[in-house]
C-alpha cells in the first residue's frame, strides 16, 4: 500500500509541485493552503507524513505540528522552511518534527527527507510492536511459573526449550547479580560459554563494569522495573554489543524477591542504521562532504576546543573560478561533475580523520584544518588548488581564503575573514590562495606563502 502523505503550505504552486514530484514516486498526496483544513483532515484520515511550512497566516506551523503530534503520536512530520528561521525549524523538531527542509529547496532533497521520515516511522512501531510482544511473551511465562510451582522440573523444562528458542539473551540473576541462568541467545551473542556465564557477576560483562550493575540494582530496589535501557555488554572477543535491555523482579510464590530477570535485544544493525541516518542528514549528496548545517556545528565546537586547549585552528572558504559560466556553457550534469570532482580534491588532499571538507552552497566550499597553523594550512590550501587545477576542466580554477583562528574573534568574524580573502583571490584573477594577516591591513597570496 503506498504511503499517504498530507502537503500544507500557503501557496498554490508549492503545493502542486509537492503533490506531483511526490506523487510520481509513488505515494498517495492530499493538498491544502489551510493550516485548519489540514488539522480536520489528520482527525477524519489515516496519513503517514505531513509535510507543513512553518510560516503561514492563518495559523502557526509550529501550533500544526504540536496539534498534529498530539493526534497521532506516529505520524512523521517533515517541517519547511527558509535559512533565517533555521532557530524555529530546530523548536519544531523539539516538538516533535522528525526533520526539516530549507527554501529555496530541491525536490532531491525533500525526496531524500521524506524517505527517511517514512522509515524511521516504519522503524519506530516495529519496535515497538516488537517489544510489546517479548514483554507479553515474557508475562505469560513469569505467570506459568508461578501457576504450576507444584510442577517445577516439567515446568522448568518446558521454559527452557521456549527460551532457548528466541534469538533474544535471556539472563537470571541471584538479588546480588550473580548470573544463574542464560540461554542460547546470551551464548551467541556474547561468545562465552555457559560455564563462564553461571556463577560470575553479571557486573564483568557490562563494558559499565560494577558502576553500571549498581546502577540497575539502584533502580530495581524501588521495585520499579527497568524498560527499554540502552547499554552495552562485553564480548568475548573484546567488542562491545550495543544492547536493549528490560529488566524485573522475580517474585517467588510468596511475592518474596527472589531474583532478576533480564531480556536483552542486540541493536547492533538498529544503531547501523541510526548511524546511516545521522550520516545522511548531515552529508551533501552531490560532492559527498558534509552539508552547511553540519558546518556550524562542528566549527561552534571546534572554536570551543581551540580556545578551551590552545591548540590551532585553520579555516579554508573556497569558490570555483567562473563556474557559472562554464555550468551555462556545458549544461548542468556536466557541473555537477565539476562540485563532486571538487569534492574527491578535498578529501584527496586532506588529513583523513582530522580535516573535514563542506559543501558551504553552490560552487562554495569550505575545510575546517583542527590542529593546522597557518603554514601548514596553506601547504593544504596549495594542494587542493593545484589538483584541482591538475583536472583540466577548461579553465576553472579555485579561489582560496585562509583564516586562522585567534581567540578574539568570533565564528560570524571567523567565516567572514575567511570569506573577505576568497573574494579578494577572486579579484586578483583567481586561482590562488589568500591568507589574512592581521594588523597589517594585508593579505598574503601564493606569491609570499609562508
Amino acid at each position: 500500500m503506498r504511503e499517504s502523505i498530507l502537503i500544507l503550505d500557503d501557496e498554490a504552486s508549492i503545493l502542486e509541485i509537492l503533490s506531483q514530484h511526490l506523487n510520481g514516486e509513488h505515494y498517495r498526496c492530499r493538498t491544502t493552503t489551510s493550516p485548519v483544513q489540514a488539522l480536520e483532515l489528520l482527525q477524519r484520515e489515516a496519513f503517514d507524513l505531513l509535510v507543513t511550512d512553518l510560516k503561514m497566516p492563518e495559523l502557526d506551523g509550529m501550533e500544526v505540528v504540536k496539534r498534529a503530534k498530539a493526534a497521532d503520536n506516529d505520524l512523521a512530520i517533515i517541517v519547511v522552511t527558509a535559512l533565517i528561521e533555521v532557530t524555529r525549524a530546530i523548536d519544531a523538531l523539539r516538538a516533535g518534527a522528525d526533520d526539516y527542509v530549507l527554501k529555496p529547496f530541491n525536490l532531491g532533497e525533500i525526496s531524500l527527507a521524506v524517505g527517511k521520515a517514512l522509515e524511521k516511522r516504519s522503524l519506530v512501531k516495529e519496535n515497538r510492536k516488537y517489544q510489546k510482544d517479548l514483554e507479553s511473551r515474557v508475562h505469560e511465562a513469569t505467570q506459568d511459573l508461578a501457576r504450576i510451582n507444584e510442577e517445577l522440573l516439567s515446568t522448568k523444562q518446558y521454559l527452557e526449550n521456549l527460551i532457548h528458542s528466541t534469538v533474544d539473551a535471556i539472563i537470571t540473576t541471584d538479588l546480588s547479580g550473580i548470573v544463574e541462568f542464560v540461554n542460547e541467545g546470551v551464548l551467541h551473542m556474547l561468545g562465552y560459554s555457559r560455564e563462564e556465564f553461571v556463577g560470575a557477576p553479571l557486573a564483568d560483562f557490562y563494558v559499565g563494569g560494577v558502576d553500571e550493575a549498581a546502577y540497575v540494582r539502584r533502580i530495581l530496589r524501588n521495585d520499579h522495573p527497568l524498560q527499554n535501557y540502552e547499554t552495552e555488554f562485553r564480548h568475548k572477543n573484546g567488542a562491545a554489543i550495543p544492547v536493549n535491555i528490560s529488566v524485573s523482579l522475580v517474585k517467588d510464590t510468596e511475592s518474596h524477591p527472589a531474583s532478576l530477570l533480564f531480556i536483552c535485544k542486540d541493536i547492533t544493525e538498529q544503531k547501523r542504521l541510526e548511524r546511516e541516518l545521522k550520516e545522511m542528514s548531515i552529508k551533501d549528496s552531490l560532492s559527498g562532504l558534509y552539508n552547511q548545517r553540519y558546518f556550524y556545528d562542528r566549527l561552534e565546537a571546534e572554536i570551543e576546543r581551540a580556545r578551551r586547549q590552545a591548540h590551532p585552528l585553520s579555516l579554508l572558504l573556497f569558490d570555483i573560478d567562473q563556474f557559472k559560466a562554464y555550468n551555462d556553457c556545458h549544461g548542468h550534469l556536466e557541473g555537477d561533475k565539476v562540485l563532486q570532482e571538487a569534492g574527491r580534491v578535498v578529501m584527496e588532499s586532506t588529513r583523513e580523520h582530522v580535516d573535514l571538507g563542506f559543501r558551504y552552497g553552490g560552487d562554495e566550499f569550505t575545510v575546517l584544518l583542527p590542529e593546522a597553523d597557518e603554514p601548514q594550512a596553506f601547504s593544504i590550501a596549495e594542494r587542493i588548488r593545484t589538483t584541482f587545477r591538475s583536472r583540466h576542466f577548461d579553465h576553472l580554477t579555485l579561489s582560496i581564503g585562509l583564516m586562522s583562528y585567534r581567540e578574539a574573534y568570533s565564528m560570524r568574524t571567523f567565516i567572514q575573514f575567511a570569506d573577505a580573502m576568497m573574494y579578494d583571490a577572486k579579484r586578483r584573477g583567481g586561482d590562488q590562495v589568500m591568507v589574512y594577516r592581521p594588523g597589517t591591513g594585508f593579505a598574503l597570496d601564493n606569491a609570499n606563502a609562508p
